[in-house]
């Protein structure tokens, strides 16, 4: 991410490149994005009101619909943590 771009143009940003990055790093942003859900349901940043993390689940399920098609397993791990949607 370009530090230097404001937070939300960062964040569309990774949603429009997410489906042009090679199979490699579709496979780690895919397996990034399923630990981080995870974590979000688990331990909840303190800071982080309840609208915030519903919004940051829909965020991680717009970059991986850009990836859809390259891991079935992987992509069936995220629905399962998408599906745990506080």
């Amino acid at each position: 991410d370009d530090k230097s771009l404001p937070k939300a143009e960062r964040k569309q940003l990774q949603i429009e490149h997410a489906p042009h990055l090679s199979r490699a790093a579709k496979l780690v942003k895919l397996a990034d994005k399923i630990a981080n859900l995870r974590d979000v349901a688990d331990h909840p940043p303190s800071q982080w009101p309840l609208e915030r993390r519903r919004e940051y689940f829909d965020w991680a399920k717009r970059v991986v619909d850009g990836l859809r098609g390259t891991h079935a397993r992987l992509e069936a791990a995220f629905d399962a943590a998408y599906a745990r949607r506080p």
